[in-house]
């Protein structure tokens, strides 16, 4: 296929991306007319709302030509400062005895507080204490955990850190690390992007999505951290070892909370080394291996995230919460709603858009291919496929930023223009947490069209390299 060719799939991508976007909010809207449909009301705003801002972001990209925006070269250390400082003010403010104060930044800021600080990594660390001494805490009325633990097996394994430090009485001090670390990896990824990515990256750090997962102290920071590892490690040293370490580090999150196991993707690469097969294949058996001997575990993590669905429009996205806002229509004989329907064929077109434009660049971007790729599989698993996930989970579009940004420079100018609108649907991700279905159609777009780009480099970079070791 010519470049010309693969120039044309991109603007089709980019057109029929934005026509199913506009049919899903048109369904939306559309429920306002069912007379039956009394909730429509409260959100039938938000969907206007969705409907302008959306269509104002794929306008703006087809009209950009050129995008190159050029910043100091401290501003990266300015997005860590400013995620850093953003999150530990308020969390100072309740912990020195000034809740009021802290609640008033939150409310400021959109930030839910939490019923405790660092109320998602409390849960985990109980899990732990109650391991340590002999619970079942996958048991209902186990005696020590209010409800049984929906985690997976791996974080139990923190019990036999030595001194406890994994214990339920450092909460505080490990959620403070979590913030410094996080606004660290935020800081890395502002450093490999260019200035459109860091701008977003910017935006991110004061926006509702990363805010929360750092007052929440939630475990998808920590899968984050593993991503840009990861990278860091392998570009550092393209070895067996460091591949292999870095498996061993993804396999782990796995072990956590299960779609973590998506990062298996960024192991694409480890093909390029001879033996590296034997990497992929130990991760694939590893995965395939601990999703046996947990299975009943695994499903009840699933079920319990289903019940967890939340229709109203408080830090929610998913294809769930988005599907029960439109217009009810019954497709096919397996009673698939038409919204689920809408929904899946954007995530599948957009996936497609990404592919067609990693075709047409002629760049490789491996490492940043590695990171979007993974933080668009994440995303998906809970948002898309799982079909539903807190505002926290947007933080994962972040890692597509590097490959993103980098295209802004490109000379085709459907590139361009589908890297602009990518970025602007990146910041909606990350700054909107009470807009459901603006959220979550801009993350799905996002996260898509990351996955099928970034997989798709990862893949053409190892048909490459085979080629070139024949040639040689």
């Amino acid at each position: 296929m010519t470049r010309v060719a693969h120039t044309r799939w991109v603007i089709v991508g980019y057109v029929a991306s934005g026509l199913l976007v506009a049919l899903a909010v048109q369904r939306v809207l559309l429920s306002g007319t069912d007379p039956a449909n009394t909730s429509a009301e409260g959100y039938l705003p938000l969907a206007y709302v969705a409907a302008a801002v959306l269509a104002a972001a794929f306008a703006i990209g087809a009209f950009v030509r050129r995008a190159d925006v050029r910043l100091g070269r401290g501003f990266p250390w300015l997005v860590g400062a400013v995620s850093a400082v953003v999150s530990l003010v308020p969390w100072w403010a309740v912990f020195a005895g000034s809740p009021s104060m802290g609640a008033a930044i939150y409310r400021g800021l959109r930030v839910p507080q939490g019923i405790v600080q660092f109320w998602d990594l409390l849960l985990p660390l109980q899990s732990v204490t109650c391991a340590s001494v002999g619970v079942d805490v996958y048991a209902e009325n186990n005696g020590c955990l209010q409800d049984p633990t929906i985690y997976g097996p791996g974080v139990l394994w923190l019990r036999f850190v030595p001194f406890g430090l994994f214990s339920e009485k450092n909460v505080q001090g490990l959620g403070v690390a979590m913030i410094l670390i996080s606004s660290l990896a935020l800081l890395w990824l502002a450093r490999n992007s260019s200035g459109l990515g860091q701008i977003v990256l910017l935006l991110a750090s004061v926006g509702g999505p990363w805010l929360l997962l750092l007052e929440r102290g939630n475990l998808d920071a920590v899968v984050i951290w593993v991503a840009i590892a990861a990278v860091v490690l392998v570009r550092r040293w393209n070895s067996l070892w460091a591949w292999t370490l870095a498996a061993a580090l993804m396999w782990l999150m796995g072990t956590w909370k299960y779609y973590p196991f998506a990062l298996g993707l960024m192991l694409i690469p480890v093909l390029r080394l001879r033996r590296g097969w034997l990497v992929l294949a130990g991760y694939a058996v590893a995965t395939l291996a601990f999703m046996a001997v947990t299975w009943q575990t695994f499903l009840f993590s699933s079920q319990s995230n289903s019940n967890m669905t939340d229709y109203g429009d408080f830090v929610v996205l998913g294809r769930t919460p988005v599907v029960a806002r439109m217009l009810g229509t019954v497709v096919g004989a397996g009673g698939i709603q038409f919204g689920d329907a809408i929904l899946f064929a954007l995530g599948l077109v957009a996936a497609g858009w990404g592919v067609a434009t990693a075709l047409g660049t002629r760049r490789r971007l491996v490492h940043p291919a590695m990171l979007a790729s993974a933080g668009g599989a994440l995303f998906l698993a809970g948002v898309l496929v799982a079909g539903f996930g807190w505002g926290y989970k947007a933080a994962f579009l972040l890692l597509a930023v590097p490959l993103v940004a980098a295209l802004v420079a490109s000379r085709s100018r459907p590139q361009v223009a589908s890297a602009v609108l990518v970025l602007i649907l990146t910041g909606i991700s990350a700054v909107v947490v009470w807009n459901t279905v603006l959220a979550t159609l801009s993350g799905v777009v996002v996260a898509s069209f990351a996955f099928g780009l970034g997989t798709t480099l990862l893949i053409r970079g190892v048909i490459h390299h085979r080629q070139a070791v024949v040639v040689a």
